[in-house]
């Protein structure tokens, strides 16, 4: 293989040029002019290694240094909130399920959780996204037709998918339905904490001030939103540090999400990413909202408790309605 006689040319540089130097060697042949093609297809391939090297030089330059810190540092925190349900939660929550007593108040938590995720669907994660194709419509003429059905169609998308991963495990166990259903929660936590890495890290892009208001932000939506997840994991059968370790385990996916951010180096390749994440993953959460929490609560006969649950409900799209008030 021909070497490269250039500094920072590396093995990919090589191939490239090994191929770009045969195909201008049979042209410089047919042109009656050999060696100039050839020393030229040795300085663009190396150009572009060169190019590809100054890339990564930037990402990892001392200046970026502090975006990284903070983007991960932010994006820690926001997984490390899925902690806070242990304050909240009793300590013997998780033995008392089985009696008649802890299911009703696992049920009033469960109501809690599907107000949050249905305030958090309708009135943070969709308007997020709605804003996020209006911003990249072009001249800023807010979304068309075909962006809105797009946007219907990852929320369908997201939908179909969790139904069509539930029922690829019920079928290999029937019996472990609830504990499938605790798994999706996870699943769909852990792409909403990717897209809540991508926002800090793009705030974080953008000034420090600008990623401490939205990590706070961020954290402000998220604890009533841990404390639902926290009651689906215990309806799934976990006891609460097994549920306090799954959910921390979720803060994984809001690492990535900055890393991702961090290495497109522009807040509009993460606007571009967040349009279609966004819909996707409320559909996931519609999905284990209406799917697998609903039933259980309709289930309830008596009046008295139903019309507590329906206030419960309710009273977690309130806070998700405040806290997305406040985080304007």
């Amino acid at each position: 293989m021909l070497g490269c006689p250039y500094s920072g040319c590396g093995m990919e540089g090589q191939r490239l040029l090994f191929v770009t130097a045969l195909a201008l060697e049979l042209l410089g042949r047919a042109g009656g002019s050999q060696p100039a093609p050839r020393s030229w297809g040795a300085a663009a391939a190396c150009r572009l290694d060169n190019n590809e090297s100054e890339s990564w030089g930037t990402l990892l330059s001392t200046e970026r240094l502090d975006t990284w810190i903070c983007s991960l540092l932010g994006s820690l925190m926001v997984g490390l909130s899925g902690v806070f349900p242990l304050l909240v939660i009793p300590l013997e929550m998780g033995t008392m399920l089985r009696s008649e007593a802890g299911a009703r108040r696992l049920k009033q938590l469960l109501s809690f959780a599907l107000g949050g995720l249905l305030g958090n669907v309708f009135l943070h994660l969709l308007p997020e996204a709605w804003a996020y194709t209006c911003s990249s419509s072009p001249g800023g003429e807010g979304q068309s037709l075909q962006q809105q059905q797009q946007l219907g169609l990852w929320v369908i998308a997201g939908f179909l998918t969790f139904l069509a991963l539930e029922k690829m495990f019920l079928d290999s166990k029937k019996e472990g339905a609830n504990q499938v259903s605790g798994y999706l929660n996870l699943l769909a936590n852990t792409i909403d904490n990717f897209t809540h890495g991508l926002a800090v890290a793009a705030s974080f892009l953008v000034s420090k001030k600008i990623g401490l208001l939205t990590t706070m932000a961020i954290l402000l939506h998220e604890i009533p939103h841990e404390v639902g997840d926290f009651a689906i994991l215990l309806r799934a059968g976990f006891d609460r540090w097994s549920a306090a370790k799954l959910q921390l385990s979720t803060a994984l996916g809001g690492l990535l999400g900055a890393c991702f951010a961090i290495c497109t180096q522009s807040p509009k390749g993460v606007e571009e990413t967040v349009a279609w994440i966004l819909p996707f993953t409320s559909g996931g959460f519609l999905y284990i909202a209406l799917v697998n929490v609903l039933p259980d609560l309709l289930e309830e006969d008596d009046p008295w408790r139903s019309l507590q649950q329906v206030l419960l409900l309710c009273s977690g799209i309130t806070v998700m309605a405040l806290l997305s008030l406040c985080v304007e």
